[in-house]
């Protein structure tokens, strides 16, 4: 069966109705023949094999439309029909009395038509079916042999022997018809579409939803909400929530009318979730409620996922306030100040000489605040050359500058979008780049080199210096207005001279990670190395204490840290080229010589760890590959 079926009543429109299809090309049509009892039956076979639209007309529409759920289209007399059939029956009995008996839909206007045609007719409005047969009795006793209408009058007035002219359809009308039906046909394919897209959609988001009509009945029940509350779908569509998911408070929203947003709930299986609530208004009333929720166990395993991935490209803070050891009152008091920081998205600008632990705080800042799920991007702006700089912190477009990747790339403030950037040594930046940076911090917003696109950002600035910007400012190195912006907030890290006190906790920290890291088992620093410590005159502070201390676990031969171990490393002053203090000295040694000996030292106190010896040396593990191969080299016997 075709799409669309044509039920013809009158005996004369098969084929009209074929004609038209022939003529447009219509594919998906067919035609069948039966009046109304008849005509139903068709229809109904029709419909059980496959159709989707039904044409018909007069009483026979009226049926089937009463009878079926899909579409039903009429076939409409026009006012030329009846014309042409009361022309006819005029000319059929020119002076005699007329009856025009039918549906409202076949006759409507008729009486119009007869009285400016000078006809004289009685019009019969047909309600039921079974009216026909005692309306055309009526009118023949009142006179009347020609009658007007459709095939049930016809049959009737036979009984009389009346005339009756039949009001037919024309081509024009059942061209219309079949029209429509396509339009019916193709809004169908739309809605079917968009409701399988929707459906689809709404089964694939990981969210789970549950919608009810203003009765309560469950309308909507996706598969995430099957996994979420272990709940088949077939089991609570169509039934009032109240009765399979008793936990859940849409039928307050349908009473309360305010929607309910994060709401921690506990479901009966004991799993807990996140939910938001939200009622359905149309035209200002409520039509029912929505639910989306998440299972807080994954909403959990997804946060962790992130938190990796951002962790691979360093874009986590791994730092607290509580992994800040001291114990002078000088830090405290920054750490106090910095908490009263952390609780608002104002700027923050921390100074202090270098080594310090400035990153420490601007991290620290970062988790203690409301940002602390999103990233935290650090810079150096004195790493970076000053051709760099700028596509790094801003992004750039695909062929804005040879060597651009294909695709572009967005800069740190993108990256940083909704969480904290750190810039550290920001004197560094270039005066050019310090205007752009002024933009982004007022405008909150970043466009990327290459582009003409501005996109806003939400990011919480924080810098780092270890020199006078006030100063820097009336010396024009770096610009006034930039320098009030990020210095709304400000922190001074004091040095770790200043606050000697710090000193010994720090030390034992350095020792205890130093010592776990070179699996050195426990160690401690002896009462002449703290000494020597605390009166020491730190120039690189914490970051140069933390370096002695790792240099002196790796060289030491016992458990426990002397003075001798601590100067033992280079660049330590004057101590550290004593013969007496360094064995593999010795009188006559060329500076190859003794920077072959020393290498050879540390290489043995680590064990053979290239990593841990490349770092104590300061050079790379390529170049102490190299040497300890050159030195091997030299010392092999030659060629015989």
């Amino acid at each position: 069966m075709k799409e669309i079926a044509i039920v013809a009543p009158i005996d004369s429109m098969p084929e009209l109705a074929r004609r038209v299809i022939e003529s447009h090309g219509y594919g998906n049509v067919e035609v069948l023949k039966g009046n109304m009892r008849e005509g139903l039956e068709s229809a109904r076979l029709a419909i059980a094999e496959g159709a989707k639209v039904i044409i018909s007309r007069g009483g026979t529409y009226e049926m089937i439309r009463a009878d079926t759920t899909i579409p039903v289209v009429e076939i409409k007399v026009t006012v030329f029909d009846l014309i042409e059939s009361l022309k006819e029956a005029k000319q059929a009995d020119p002076c005699g009395l007329i009856g025009v008996i039918g549906y409202p839909n076949v006759i409507m206007g008729a009486e119009v038509i007869a009285e400016v045609m000078g006809m004289r007719t009685v019009l019969f409005e047909i309600a039921r079916q079974g009216d026909i047969a005692a309306e055309v009795e009526r009118q023949i006793g009142l006179g009347v042999r020609v009658f007007v209408g459709d095939g049930n009058i016809e049959i009737a007035a036979a009984n009389y022997n009346g005339k009756t002219i039949l009001v037919r359809s024309g081509l024009q009308a059942i061209s219309n018809a079949i029209q429509e039906a396509e339009g019916i046909l193709y809004a169908a394919r739309l809605e079917k579409e968009k409701a399988q897209q929707f459906a689809t959609i709404i089964d694939f988001v990981h969210d789970g939803i549950v919608a009810i009509n203003d009765q309560g009945t469950v309308t909507v029940f996706n598969s995430a909400s099957e996994k979420i509350v272990g709940l088949d779908r077939q089991g609570i569509l169509g039934r009032n929530v109240a009765e399979v998911m008793p936990d859940t408070r849409l039928l307050n929203i349908l009473a309360t009318k305010r929607p309910e947003i994060g709401e921690i709930q506990e479901l009966g299986n004991a799993t807990v979730i996140a939910a938001n609530r939200v009622p359905v208004v149309v035209d200002g009333e409520i039509r029912g409620a929505v639910a989306t929720y998440q299972d807080i166990t994954e909403v959990q395993r997804l946060e962790q996922k992130i938190r990796m991935r951002l962790s691979e490209k360093g874009f986590v803070a791994q730092y607290r306030f509580s992994d800040i050891i001291h114990r002078s009152t000088a830090m405290a008091e920054c750490i106090r100040t910095a908490q009263k920081f952390s609780r608002h998205d104002a700027s923050v600008l921390i100074s202090g000489p270098s080594g310090v632990g400035k990153e420490l705080f601007a991290q620290g800042i970062h988790n203690d605040s409301k940002r602390k799920n999103s990233p935290f991007v650090a810079i150096n702006c004195a790493a970076l050359p000053e051709a760099l700089i700028e596509s790094e912190l801003f992004g750039y477009v695909e062929g804005s500058f040879t060597g651009a990747a294909k695709k572009g790339k967005p800069g740190l403030f993108e990256m940083a979008h909704g969480g904290t950037i750190f810039l550290d040594e920001i004197s560094e930046l270039p005066i050019i780049l310090q205007g752009r940076l002024l933009r982004v911090l007022q405008e909150k917003v970043v466009m990327r080199i290459g582009d003409d696109k501005l996109l806003p950002v939400d990011v919480r600035v924080i810098c780092a210096t270890n020199r006078d910007l006030r100063r820097m400012v009336g010396q024009k190195l770096f610009r006034g207005d930039l320098y009030f912006r990020i210095a709304i907030l400000s922190i001074h890290i004091p040095a770790l001279n200043s606050r000697l006190e710090d000193v010994e906790i720090l030390s034992a920290h350095f020792v205890a990670e130093s010592a776990q890291r070179y699996r050195k088992g426990p160690m401690g620093l002896g009462s002449e190395a703290l000494a020597f410590l605390r009166g020491y005159d730190y120039q690189g502070n914490v970051r140069e204490l933390q370096g002695m201390i790792e240099r002196a676990v790796v060289v030491c031969e016992s458990n426990v840290i002397e003075v001798a171990d601590l100067v033992a490393a280079p660049n330590y002053g004057d101590s550290a080229l004593d013969d007496e203090r360094l064995p593999f000295f010795s009188e006559g040694q060329t500076l190859r010589e003794v920077e072959d000996h020393y290498i050879e030292h540390v290489v043995h106190k680590t064990n053979g760890s290239i990593s841990a010896a490349s770092a104590i040396l300061g050079i790379d593990r390529t170049t102490l590959w190299r040497r300890i191969k050159e030195k091997r080299g030299a010392s092999s016997p030659g060629p015989a």
